[in-house]
Protein backbone atom coordinates (compact mmCIF):
# COMPACT_ATOMS: atom_id res chain seq x y z
CA UNK A 1 0.00 0.00 0.00
CA UNK A 2 1.31 3.38 -0.74
CA UNK A 3 0.38 7.03 0.96
CA UNK A 4 1.73 10.51 -0.86
CA UNK A 5 5.25 9.56 -1.91
CA UNK A 6 5.91 6.29 0.27
CA UNK A 7 4.68 2.96 0.38
CA UNK A 8 2.97 2.18 3.80
CA UNK A 9 5.03 -0.23 5.98
CA UNK A 10 1.65 -2.48 7.66
CA UNK A 11 3.91 -2.37 11.03
CA UNK A 12 4.18 0.96 11.46
CA UNK A 13 -0.45 1.93 10.45
CA UNK A 14 -2.08 2.17 13.18
CA UNK A 15 -5.11 0.36 12.13
CA UNK A 16 -3.50 -2.47 10.41
CA UNK A 17 -5.43 -5.12 12.32
CA UNK A 18 -8.45 -3.84 10.76
CA UNK A 19 -6.78 -4.57 7.48
CA UNK A 20 -5.24 -8.38 8.06
CA UNK A 21 -5.81 -11.36 10.10
CA UNK A 22 -3.48 -13.80 11.16
CA UNK A 23 -5.46 -15.79 8.85
CA UNK A 24 -4.41 -13.25 6.44
CA UNK A 25 -0.67 -13.69 6.87
CA UNK A 26 -1.08 -17.65 6.79
CA UNK A 27 -2.28 -17.42 3.37
CA UNK A 28 0.17 -15.26 2.08
CA UNK A 29 2.56 -17.53 3.49
CA UNK A 30 1.22 -20.18 1.89
CA UNK A 31 0.90 -18.28 -1.39
CA UNK A 32 4.52 -17.27 -1.14
CA UNK A 33 6.02 -20.52 -0.48
CA UNK A 34 4.16 -22.08 -3.93
CA UNK A 35 5.53 -19.01 -5.65
CA UNK A 36 9.03 -19.73 -4.10
CA UNK A 37 9.01 -23.74 -5.37
CA UNK A 38 7.86 -22.63 -8.55
CA UNK A 39 10.73 -20.28 -9.32
CA UNK A 40 12.91 -22.69 -8.12
CA UNK A 41 11.65 -25.17 -10.00
CA UNK A 42 11.62 -23.16 -13.09
CA UNK A 43 14.76 -21.41 -12.47
CA UNK A 44 16.74 -24.45 -11.21
CA UNK A 45 17.56 -23.37 -7.81
CA UNK A 46 17.78 -25.16 -4.35
CA UNK A 47 14.49 -23.66 -2.16
CA UNK A 48 16.90 -22.47 0.91
CA UNK A 49 18.71 -20.68 -1.22
CA UNK A 50 16.19 -17.79 -2.16
CA UNK A 51 14.52 -15.37 0.17
CA UNK A 52 11.67 -13.36 0.65
CA UNK A 53 12.40 -9.72 0.24
CA UNK A 54 10.91 -6.14 0.71
CA UNK A 55 9.29 -4.58 -0.60
CA UNK A 56 6.44 -6.80 -1.42
CA UNK A 57 2.95 -5.15 -2.15
CA UNK A 58 -0.42 -5.04 -3.42
CA UNK A 59 -1.07 -2.71 -6.49
CA UNK A 60 -4.26 -0.76 -7.58
CA UNK A 61 -3.95 0.74 -11.27
CA UNK A 62 -7.07 2.94 -12.25
CA UNK A 63 -7.38 5.42 -14.98
CA UNK A 64 -6.92 8.30 -12.53
CA UNK A 65 -4.23 10.97 -12.75
CA UNK A 66 -0.86 10.52 -11.46
CA UNK A 67 -0.08 12.25 -8.47
CA UNK A 68 3.75 11.26 -7.69
CA UNK A 69 6.12 9.61 -9.93
CA UNK A 70 5.59 6.47 -8.10
CA UNK A 71 1.83 6.34 -9.58
CA UNK A 72 3.73 6.53 -13.50
CA UNK A 73 3.81 2.74 -13.72
CA UNK A 74 4.06 2.96 -17.42
CA UNK A 75 7.60 4.10 -18.08
CA UNK A 76 9.92 1.49 -19.01
CA UNK A 77 11.69 -0.07 -16.17
CA UNK A 78 14.11 -2.91 -14.66
CA UNK A 79 13.06 -4.14 -11.54
CA UNK A 80 16.75 -4.64 -10.38
CA UNK A 81 17.53 -0.49 -10.73
CA UNK A 82 14.25 0.51 -8.83
CA UNK A 83 14.81 -2.44 -6.06
CA UNK A 84 18.49 -3.66 -5.63
CA UNK A 85 17.18 -6.45 -3.33
CA UNK A 86 15.04 -7.77 -6.02
CA UNK A 87 16.72 -11.12 -7.98
CA UNK A 88 13.30 -12.27 -8.96
CA UNK A 89 10.09 -10.78 -9.58
CA UNK A 90 6.65 -12.41 -9.29
CA UNK A 91 3.07 -10.57 -10.22
CA UNK A 92 0.13 -12.44 -8.58
CA UNK A 93 -2.88 -11.06 -10.63
CA UNK A 94 -5.99 -10.23 -8.63
CA UNK A 95 -7.95 -8.88 -11.41
CA UNK A 96 -8.99 -10.10 -15.21
CA UNK A 97 -8.02 -7.96 -18.07
CA UNK A 98 -10.83 -6.84 -20.71
CA UNK A 99 -13.02 -7.98 -17.51
CA UNK A 100 -12.24 -5.52 -14.66
CA UNK A 101 -10.19 -3.31 -16.68
CA UNK A 102 -9.07 -2.16 -19.91
CA UNK A 103 -4.96 -1.53 -20.72
CA UNK A 104 -2.79 -2.38 -17.69
CA UNK A 105 -1.46 -5.42 -19.49
CA UNK A 106 2.16 -6.28 -18.36
CA UNK A 107 4.98 -5.41 -21.74
CA UNK A 108 8.66 -7.48 -22.23
CA UNK A 109 10.50 -4.94 -23.82
CA UNK A 110 12.95 -6.90 -26.44
CA UNK A 111 14.65 -4.80 -29.72
CA UNK A 112 12.82 -7.65 -32.15
CA UNK A 113 9.39 -7.91 -30.10
CA UNK A 114 7.59 -7.44 -27.28
CA UNK A 115 6.08 -10.12 -25.25
CA UNK A 116 2.21 -8.74 -23.43
CA UNK A 117 1.23 -10.72 -20.79
CA UNK A 118 -2.73 -10.64 -20.13
CA UNK A 119 -3.51 -10.31 -16.25
CA UNK A 120 -6.22 -12.90 -15.18
CA UNK A 121 -7.10 -13.84 -11.93
CA UNK A 122 -4.43 -16.21 -10.17
CA UNK A 123 -2.25 -16.06 -13.28
CA UNK A 124 1.40 -15.81 -12.06
CA UNK A 125 4.14 -13.99 -13.90
CA UNK A 126 7.65 -14.44 -12.40
CA UNK A 127 10.69 -13.13 -14.10
CA UNK A 128 14.14 -12.46 -13.64
CA UNK A 129 15.20 -8.73 -12.20
CA UNK A 130 17.73 -7.80 -14.40
CA UNK A 131 18.34 -5.78 -17.69
CA UNK A 132 17.38 -8.52 -19.42
CA UNK A 133 13.65 -8.28 -18.58
CA UNK A 134 13.20 -4.77 -18.98
CA UNK A 135 9.53 -3.74 -19.31
CA UNK A 136 6.40 -1.51 -18.87
CA UNK A 137 2.65 -1.84 -17.43
CA UNK A 138 0.33 -0.50 -20.34
CA UNK A 139 -2.14 2.51 -19.22
CA UNK A 140 -5.52 1.46 -17.42
CA UNK A 141 -7.53 3.01 -19.34
CA UNK A 142 -11.07 1.78 -17.11
CA UNK A 143 -11.61 0.07 -14.64
CA UNK A 144 -9.29 -1.42 -11.65
CA UNK A 145 -6.26 -3.62 -12.06
CA UNK A 146 -5.14 -5.37 -9.05
CA UNK A 147 -1.91 -7.32 -8.39
CA UNK A 148 0.64 -8.68 -5.73
CA UNK A 149 4.37 -8.63 -6.23
CA UNK A 150 6.29 -11.03 -4.52
CA UNK A 151 9.63 -10.37 -4.85
CA UNK A 152 12.45 -13.08 -4.06
CA UNK A 153 16.64 -12.28 -3.31
CA UNK A 154 19.20 -14.79 -3.32
CA UNK A 155 21.25 -12.14 -0.84
CA UNK A 156 20.23 -13.80 2.13
CA UNK A 157 20.96 -10.17 4.16
CA UNK A 158 17.74 -8.71 2.05
CA UNK A 159 15.68 -11.39 3.41
CA UNK A 160 12.61 -10.28 5.17
CA UNK A 161 10.54 -12.26 7.95
CA UNK A 162 6.89 -13.51 7.09
CA UNK A 163 4.39 -11.04 8.39
CA UNK A 164 2.10 -11.65 11.33
CA UNK A 165 -0.16 -10.02 13.87
CA UNK A 166 2.39 -11.17 16.53
CA UNK A 167 5.17 -8.39 14.98
CA UNK A 168 2.75 -6.19 14.95
CA UNK A 169 1.81 -6.53 18.38
CA UNK A 170 5.44 -6.53 19.62
CA UNK A 171 5.99 -3.23 17.38
CA UNK A 172 2.94 -1.68 18.95
CA UNK A 173 3.51 -2.75 22.64
CA UNK A 174 6.75 -0.67 23.20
Amino acid sequence: MSLGQNFVNIYEAEDMKKLFTQEDFNVIRIVRDKIKYSISHHFGLQPNKIYSTHPTFFSEMTAKKAVTIHDEYWHPHVDKVSYKSFHYTTLLYLSDYSIDFEGGRFVFIDEKFNSTVEPRKARLNMFTSGAENSHYVEKVTSGVRYAMTIPFTCDKKFAIEDPSINKYNKKHSK
